[in-house]
């Protein structure tokens, strides 16, 4: 993609200033991608092949130990009497009954939605090789790289946090439509680090980056998300893309078909955004002054 060289973007650019953060956290679905591609593209995918996956993978390494982490987390499933759980059969099992028993598991995680590591795992096993194959091509905005560019160019780090696996991120910004957008990030995290919706994750993340909480900027379509993002003492905004959620809780000046500038978070206003050029234009409410507190 060719940058915009012009003058009056670059004296636009070099007015800005440094960047009030140094850190930017992107979340993927809903903010950097479209929902519509993560459950009309990529949980079909897997939904739709795992059972023909199965078969063809059987006897590799590589599937033997992700089924045996989806048999343990089965196992635990069951004795929590988490409904709909069955356990996977064991390795002594014929062949094809294991496989339509993983298969099922496997589906029936996925219509509960679950984001768990063992089923993230598989599912960037599957989707590796659509990737690579080029059956899929990982959907991202159009005023995503733009962003990433002036960020990196303003001296910020990028990392990406989804629930999604660290390889399943990967694949997605490595096999994109725009081409391999992986040199933007300078890191990933997943569940492994912790749940998004809990405020350890976000204090572990920026341990890790090993910058303060109030340098990173987290950028996600979920308030759940975002309050734990607050309550670490991140920054945040909020994306508002289409076919995204309706966002809670909405202001209650505003009716719901208005379009919502701020939520009040934590006691704290909360940009909401439709693009990542709105962030770049509504930076002054990351700065401290006298009259305007992030």
């Amino acid at each position: 993609m060719s940058a915009d060289t012009s003058p009056k973007k670059a004296k636009t650019e070099e007015s800005e200033g440094p960047c009030p953060y140094k850190v930017v956290v992107l979340d993927i679905e809903g903010t950097t991608t479209s929902i519509s591609f993560v459950h009309d593209v990529l949980f079909p995918y897997v939904k739709n092949s795992v059972y023909e996956f199965l078969v063809e993978h059987w006897g590799s390494p590589e599937l033997e130990q992700k089924i045996e982490a989806l048999r343990a987390q089965a196992k635990i499933d069951v004795e929590a009497k988490v409904e709909g759980a069955e356990e996977i059969l064991p390795t002594t099992a014929p062949a094809l009954d294991i496989i339509k028993s993983v298969a099922h598991c496997i589906r029936w995680q996925m219509s509960i939605d679950r984001k768990i590591g063992p089923l993230k795992s598989f599912q960037g096993f599957v989707w590796r090789e659509a990737y690579q194959g080029g059956k899929v091509q990982g959907h991202v905005y159009n005023d995503v790289e733009p962003a990433l560019e002036r960020w990196i160019r303003r001296g910020c780090s990028v990392y990406i946090y989804s629930s999604g696996s660290v390889e399943a991120q990967k694949l997605l910004f490595g096999y994109s439509e725009k081409g391999d957008m992986l040199k933007y990030f300078k890191g990933h995290f997943d569940t492994a680090i912790g749940l998004k919706v809990e405020k350890e994750s976000y204090s572990k993340i920026a341990a890790e980056i090993g910058e303060d909480p109030q340098s990173i900027l987290f950028v996600s379509d979920n308030v759940k998300e975002i309050r734990a993002a607050l309550l670490a003492g991140f920054k945040t905004a909020i994306t508002d893309r289409p076919g995204n959620a309706p966002i809670e809780p909405a202001p209650s000046k505003h009716p719901r078909s208005a379009r919502i500038v701020s939520v009040q978070l934590e006691d704290t206003s909360v940009p909401v955004v439709k693009t990542f050029d709105a962030i770049f234009d509504r930076e002054a409410e990351y700065r401290p002054s006298e009259d305007h507190q992030a």
